[in-house]
Parts: structure tokens; sequence; C-alpha cells
């Protein structure tokens, strides 16, 4: 059986190269290759081209904005074309093909490409990830040329899928943490960072908390589990000899919760002949109620350089609405440690959560920028298969148009904060980032 995973075009007045390793794709590879299949791998946005398209209409709103130097350039589609995808799929021959769909507001390239593959070939069609674990129904109505729909990651989705195609897989589902995803169907040297490459990984899946904005929960449970120690030593060695990589972007949810295999792991890559001298990164943000000044300095050492940590709100209030955390008592103890060392610090905001005022958002930026760090606004959207998706009051209109699901769409007004102060929120954070660089610099 042969198997054509793709990571598909998309479309968004941005992207974010970092954010477009396709991890996930590489899991559902390994499990294949282990069930005895032939597997290729196509990754659309590498190398990243892209071509300016019309802002959509349901996004038409924006269009006044575009000529505001901090705001987006414009809109535009990411990818390869569909000449060059439908070339690669004749090259490859296979007998199914999968398409990622891990993000909502892109849905409508992957339906899309869909189509465009099923006016060539009659093959089978799956996809798998995310939105298609948040939206099985949905995505059925939407889509005829998708025939299967695959939920929950790929360990446990792929085994009966494969059983259904008739081909034996054996007993049980492999275990996740002893799966190493197939970096070798990925042209070695292609995902960089700035000079050098990059691979992302995860060293644990899962996140007990309960915020009620994040859909962690739903995808990988609420249990979090961690890989060997081995396992991901091995990962990275083989990832920095044959790939010549440098940094090592861990995409975790909650990557030092467990704090004492977390500090054996900083430890082991500080120590580590191959490994030492590489950076690492946690671009997904670590919780700074893991963390304090004791584990800043083993975190130096083993190879990070930026701290990204996510605030939400200052608001005590907001956050016990949303179930998050109280914030670390020793925040800014922490925050003064971590610039002390030498970390580049980045703390994240939310900036629209229902129950939020522009006064409190400003507060909360405010607040940061004085302790000498960047911040990160991101712009509240519609969070699928998270406990607040079910309760979020807004119209019909947007809820069910899902090119809205994305913090570039500013589609989430409430009584208390219009898109005109959305996107001022924004702007501010952006000059006053842009201030504090120079400073830094």
């Amino acid at each position: 059986m042969k198997i054509l995973l793709i990571q598909p075009p998309f479309e968004d007045f941005y992207a974010t190269p970092i954010r477009l390793y396709p991890l996930g794709i590489l899991y559902a590879a390994s499990v294949l290759e282990g069930a005895g299949c032939e597997v290729a791998v196509l990754d659309c946005l590498w190398p990243l081209a892209k071509h300016q398209r019309p802002v959509p209409d349901e996004m038409g709103y924006l269009r006044p904005y575009l000529d505001h130097p901090l705001f987006f350039k414009g809109y535009y589609r990411f990818g390869l074309s569909e000449k060059d995808i439908i070339q690669r799929i004749k090259d490859f021959r296979p007998d199914f093909i999968g398409i990622s769909s891990q993000f909502t507001a892109y849905f409508q390239s992957v339906a899309e490409l869909a189509r465009v593959i099923k006016r060539e070939y009659e093959l089978p069609i799956f996809v798998g990830g995310h939105h298609a674990t948040a939206f099985p129904a949905e995505i059925r109505q939407k889509s005829a040329e998708i025939d299967f729909i695959l939920q929950g990651p790929a360990e446990q989705s792929l085994p009966g899928f494969l059983a259904q195609q008739g081909i034996a897989t054996g007993p049980a589902a492999p275990d996740w943490s002893e799966v190493q995803p197939s970096r070798e169907l990925l042209a070695g040297g292609h995902y960089r960072i700035g000079r050098k490459n990059y691979m992302s990984l995860i060293a644990s899946r899962g996140c007990p908390f309960r915020c009620d904005f994040c859909s962690v929960g739903r995808m990988f449970g609420r249990k979090i589990t961690y890989r060997s120690l081995e396992n991901v030593l091995a990962d990275m060695r083989l990832g920095y000899l044959r790939d010549d990589v440098r940094i090592f972007n861990f995409e975790d949810d909650n990557l030092s919760f467990d704090r004492a295999w977390f500090s054996e792991f900083l430890g082991a890559v500080a120590a580590d002949p191959i490994l030492r001298g590489a950076e690492l990164t946690a671009m997904n943000g670590l919780c700074s109620q893991t963390l304090d000044e004791k584990v800043l300095a083993p975190m130096w050492e083993a190879g990070f350089r930026n701290l990204n940590l996510s605030l939400v709100t200052l608001d005590p209030e907001v956050k016990a609405g949303y179930h998050r955390l109280a914030e670390n008592k020793d925040f800014e103890a922490l925050i003064r440690a971590a610039k002390k060392l030498g970390f580049f610090v980045t703390v994240y905001v939310i900036i629209g959560l229902p129950g939020q005022s522009a006064e409190e958002i400003r507060e909360s930026m405010d607040y940061l920028w004085r302790l000498g760090v960047l911040v990160g606004p991101s712009v509240f959207y519609i969070p699928p298969a998270s406990p607040l998706f079910v309760r979020l009051e807004i119209d019909p209109s947007v809820r069910n148009a899902w090119g809205l699901y994305r913090s570039s769409a500013f589609a989430v007004e409430t009584a208390a904060l219009s898109r005109r102060q959305l996107i001022d929120l924004f702007l501010y954070a952006r000059q006053k980032n842009l201030e504090l660089k120079k400073k830094i610099r």
C-alpha cells in the first residue's frame, strides 16, 4: 500500500515558518511505515512560496486597515501551486492520500485540495488532525471529496483505518512515546530559522490544566505523559548529525510540568557531547507556575535563550472565570532572574476574551512592558473543541464561518470590546514592542 501524506497550502495574512514543521504528519508516517506501508510526505509549505490574493469577503472589514504601517500588508496563498501538487502525486502514484487538517480556519484549503485531486484521480482521501477531530460530522457535510475522517492522534486512529482497508497492523496501537517520527521523509536542511536548520519535536502530550479556552484535552487528554529521556535525546542527536539541526523547537503544551523529568532532561542535554551548543526553544510558551529561579540556570546551560511565557491576563477574576491557574506568586522575580541570565523574554496575553475590557488588557500589557519584556498579543478567536466553544455567545453567522476561526480575523466582538478596539490594542502592542526592541538593542 502506497500512501502520500500532504501538508496542504493555506491562506492568511501571514505565515510563521517555525509553526509550519509537519510534525504530526511525521508521526502518522511512522505509524503507517510500521504497518508495512510505503509512505511519502509532500509538504506544500516548504520551501515557503506565497502569492497575494484578495481579502475574502467574510473578512472584508479588515481592508481599510491594510494601509496601516503596523498592520498586515496583504492576504496571501502560501504553498505549492495546484499544478505542482498534481505532478508530485503523479510521480508517486499512491493508493491513498492523507491530508493534514489541523487548523479550522484553513479547512477551506483542505477541501479545495481534495477537489483538485479528485478531478485528476479517483483516489481515496482521508484527513486527520485537530480540526478533523473537532468537526468530523461537519466535514462530511462540507466536503463530498473527503472519504475518511480520522479522529485523535495517529497511533490511535490509523490502525483501525488500516484494518478497515484489509491491512494488518498488529494486536494493538503503538505507544506514542516510543514512536520516532519519520524525519527521513523530509528533505534535510530545508527547515531553517535564520541561517540555522531546525526541527520541531515533542517530549510530552496532554495537559492537566483545565483552561476553558484550550482544546488540548480533546486531542491528547488531561493526563500528561512523557517520552523517555533517551528517546528524546536519540531524536535530537539524529537530527543534529544527519540534518545539521542546530535549533530544537519543542511544541509541548506543558514541557516543564514534570519538574523531575524536565531537570533531568536539561542536565542530559547540557552534558551531551553531540548536543552541546545547540539551541532549544519552547514556542508554545511555558507555564510560569511550573518554573522558578532555580530552573533557569539549567535551562540556559541546556541551550534555551528565549523564554516564552503565557500570562493570558493580569486580572485574577478573568483568570478564575476561565479556570486558568493563578500566576506564579514570584512571577516578577522569575522575570528579573531570566533577564539577568540573558534570556530574551516574551510573555503572551489574550486580547478579547469575553469578559475582558480594553482597560484591563492595556493594564496587563503595560505591566509587562514595565518589567522590560516583549508582549505577545494573542487576539482571541473561536476555540474549537474547547469547553468555551460550547457556551460562547456569538452570532451564528460567525460561528458557522470556519474561515473566521483565527486571530488575524478579529472576528469575536463582545459587549465590552468592539473590533475597532481589538485592532487598536493589537496595534498598540506592536508599537510598544518596537519601542522596547530599540531600547534593548
